[in-house]
């Protein structure tokens, strides 16, 4: 290999390993810092250096807090052993960026013979890619510094150097280089009224709209000013809703909030659920993830309908499930239930019902819970520790799961959290442990009679359109992509905020996309002193 292409590789592995944080950056002081989701990095490597660029390495478990792991990445850090993971794939990108077969891609500059030339092209590849993976313009300390590393490397003719004292592996100067340009903290609050660079408003409503890093056009507006005009922060805000590119954001929150990440970890007793495959389990997620998306993005329906819909995605793999008739063997098509099926609105679709099931039964509680959280934005509380369970087995033999929950709703401990999800969920036991239409358990006829705040009906149909009809649920909505958005709670001077969010979500007819675009263009979803006093208060508490 070249000194150059050596020198290059060695600043490529640097600048990928940056990649972990996407910084939130004021005028002179950072205040805060998010890990990139798995998802995130993957979009934004295949975005920069192409689909086909693969990533070699382990990522750390993402982390939901308040519901959210977009609000958890705000809060966790990288571990040493992640931090080596990062590091290795990012030796992994640049090894294959920089591969003889298709390094001139990538090259804006050609091989040099002299050690100034080698100076200039390694200048305008770090000028070039630096500005794309940190989603700004390099500062003159870090080009240099990088420059630096290239010459030095260049003129040995050797490998990537080592510090003494770094761990093996560790590219020279990575140990004394930050990993990412921010602190993960809030500021020390010495100044207000502070705002967001261009560069960190591309990269916060990049990464909300469309789950990537910013595009050109976006960090031309962030270079210009352009994002700091309202008129210029409209425009972009409008390109990025037009754009096909907002489905992946889109498929990326509602994932989040419906909790598809712990899919892979749901587990069904294989003799009580034979059709539960993984094929099937990622068909059920991608059933879900289309009707949203068809119904927000594409119809541009009203969001509570979505809990009345008699039609859904259907394919091959999740005709068993739902016992209709497939006649095609691959792909989607739309699939209508008749008035008289059970089947209504999204919470009777099976990725839902699985999910929130046991292993070997279905599961009210779990159910009602999901419900309350999800769409209501309730919190019930966890059951105490010293619930006394050694009644449960004299319930146990109950032939269905009305009757084993009785004792739990009698049982003055228990009653008040399980009045609030056991009545909901009981509407949808009609749906086994992987959503599968039943009418009996254990040889007895199942009771689908339910409540949800005093308003009473029987099964999925009555929950369906009880909750199309509740008010809190699309008020839950904003909130929700509210949180997603900021990557945290909003705090108690955004209440008025919120107010004015849920009036205009209301005034559009509930439709997603004049939501997304209030928020994107509110001057408090690029408001630094707010996410300080978020933070400040929970450092207090802790």
């Amino acid at each position: 290999m070249k000194p150059l292409i050596r020198a290059l590789f060695c600043v490529c592995s640097l600048l990928c390993a940056a990649l972990a944080g996407a910084t939130a950056e004021t005028r002179g002081e950072i205040v805060a810092m998010k890990r990139l989701t798995e998802a995130q990095y993957r979009n934004t490597i295949a975005d920069i250096f192409g689909s086909e660029t693969g990533i070699y390495g382990r990522f750390e478990p993402d982390y939901r807090r308040d519901h959210l792991i977009a609000v958890g990445s705000a809060w966790t850090s990288v571990s040493p052993s992640g931090f080596e993971q990062y590091e290795r794939m990012a030796l992994g990108i640049a090894e294959q960026v920089l591969n003889e077969a298709v390094r001139d891609r990538y090259l804006q500059c050609e091989l040099p013979k002299s050690h100034i030339a080698g100076d200039a092209c390694a200048r305008a590849f770090l000028d070039y890619y630096g500005k794309r993976i940190f989603r700004r313009p390099l500062s003159e300390r870090e080009r240099a510094d990088r420059l630096a590393i290239a010459a030095k490397i260049m003129q040995l003719g050797g490998g990537c150097l080592r510090r003494a004292g770094t761990r093996p592996g560790q590219p020279a100067g990575l140990a004394g280089l930050p990993v990412s340009d921010g602190n993960p903290r809030a500021g020390s609050g010495r100044t207000r009224g502070e705002r967001l660079t261009g560069y960190s408003k591309a990269a916060r409503l990049s990464y909300f709209l469309w789950n990537t890093t910013p595009d050109e056009a976006l960090l031309a507006a962030a270079g210009n000013g352009e994002l700091h005009t309202r008129d210029g922060l409209r425009r972009q805000v409008e390109r990025l809703l037009a754009s096909r590119r907002l489905e992946t954001g889109m498929r990326a929150l509602f994932a989040d909030m419906l909790r598809f990440d712990t899919f892979p970890e749901l587990t069904k007793d294989a003799q009580l659920y034979p059709v539960f495959t993984t094929r099937v389990a990622q068909a059920m997620q991608e059933q879900t993830l289309r009707t949203l998306m068809d119904h927000l993005l594409v119809k541009e329906d009203d969001y509570r309908d979505l809990f009345t819909l008699d039609t859904m995605p259907m394919n091959p793999e999740l005709g068993m499930v739902y016992a209709v008739p497939v006649s095609w063997r691959e792909g989607w098509r739309d699939f209508r239930f008749e008035d008289a099926s059970a089947r209504n609105g999204l919470l009777s679709q099976a990725s839902l019902l699985s999910l929130h099931s046991h292993a070997g039964s279905s599961s009210p509680t779990l159910r009602g819970l999901f419900v309350r959280e999800t769409f209501l934005c309730q919190y019930v509380p966890p059951p105490p520790a010293d619930v006394d369970f050694t009644m449960d087995e004299a319930f146990a033999v109950k032939a269905t799961a009305r009757e084993r929950l009785l004792r739990h709703r009698e049982e003055p401990i228990c009653a008040g959290c399980h009045q609030l999800m056991d009545p909901i969920g009981l509407t949808l036991e009609q749906f086994d442990g992987v959503g599968m239409f039943r009418i009996r358990e254990n040889g007895a006829l199942i009771d689908v009679g339910g409540e949800l705040d005093g308003e009473v009906f029987a099964g999925a149909r009555g929950l369906g359109e009880a909750l199309s009809e509740h008010p809190r649920v699309p008020a839950c909505l904003v909130n929700t992509v509210y949180r997603y958005a900021t990557g945290r709670p909003a705090v108690n001077s955004e209440r008025e905020l919120l107010g004015a969010l849920e009036a205009g979500f209301a005034a559009s007819g509930y439709r997603l996309r004049e939501l997304l675009a209030q928020i994107a263009t509110n001057e408090k979803f690029y408001d630094a002193d707010a996410l300080r006093r978020q933070v400040s208060t929970a450092e207090e508490k802790s």
